[in-house]
């Protein structure tokens, strides 16, 4: 009973929990492309990251942004929507690092924007038809210095640009870069999410991935499949959103992603750590 609640069953880790997660990961080293030496090592620094930053991320929602970023044939940089403290942004300064990528930042560094009625609340996929978020205003607020210090300390400050303010201002063609290979958008509040994927998605090369940590949230899902801005906008059917609701595993609840082009399940399922 012990082992079970620790996430073992009869001493090995329960399927898709973060131990087994991170065992797939380091194993995927022995397919083509970064070994196992490189993985352990981004284990070991996403670990330490964990302990030292205040995050709203999983330890598996890392994982799954790195063997993302190590897996795709996409070309491009990476891009951030929402840092918060920086944890997830000092992961993916490592992951550009390694694989010669620049990482944008995007954040207004003031927490969330003041919200119209509709946007103050949103329904979890996963929880009681009663729960609801409040998003208020400066929620999840991380100073622009405390996110610089924090990826200084632990990830890769040289691989990093800061754009700083609302993304109504700062989401253009100025400041985000010509071709994004992935973009990973944590919001929250639906309109913002919608922003994101407007502007982002035509930037998003063959093969690149849009993933989002907001798809438990029914009015966010309702925004960025918005028939609308498929057929009017974007002028394409929406590919699947993987995720969809329920995320990735129990581990990564809030995690799902898109995929750009035409591409086979070959290639989806080359992007996953259970391959």
């Amino acid at each position: 009973m012990k082992n079970i609640l620790r996430g073992r069953i009869f001493g090995k880790p329960k399927r898709d929990s973060y131990a087994y997660l991170k065992r797939k990961f380091v194993e995927n080293g022995d397919f083509p492309g970064w070994d196992r030496r490189v993985r352990k090592s981004v284990i070991k620094r996403f670990e330490i990251i964990d302990r030292n930053i205040k995050t709203a991320t999983t330890s598996s929602d890392g994982l799954f942004l790195a063997e993302f970023v190590f897996s795709m044939k996409a070309d491009g940089d990476i891009v951030e929507c929402g840092t918060y403290a920086g944890a997830s942004a000092a992961k993916l300064s490592i992951l550009a690092e390694i694989t010669g990528r620049k990482l944008y930042i995007f954040d207004s560094f003031e927490g969330l924007p003041e919200t119209g009625k509709e946007d103050i609340t949103d329904f979890h996929a996963r929880r009681n038809s009663q729960w609801v978020t409040p998003w208020e205003k400066g929620r999840y607020r991380g100073d622009i210095g405390e996110v610089k210090s924090n990826i200084e300390k632990y990830g890769s400050i040289e691989a990093c640009v800061f754009k700083k303010g609302f993304f109504s201002k700062t989401l253009n063609s100025i400041n985000l870069p010509g071709k994004i290979a992935l973009a990973f958008v944590d919001v929250d509040i639906a309109s913002s999410a919608k922003m994101c994927i407007a502007s982002i998605w035509p930037r998003l090369t063959a093969g690149g991935l849009y993933v989002s940590h907001d798809i438990a949230y029914l009015k966010v899902l309702d925004s960025i499949l918005d028939k609308n801005l498929w057929e009017s906008v974007f002028h394409e059917f929406p590919p699947v959103l993987f995720g969809a609701g329920f995320g990735l595993c129990d581990a990564s609840p809030h995690m799902g992603f898109f995929v750009k082009g035409d591409i086979s399940g070959e290639y989806i399922k080359s992007l996953m750590i259970d391959k």
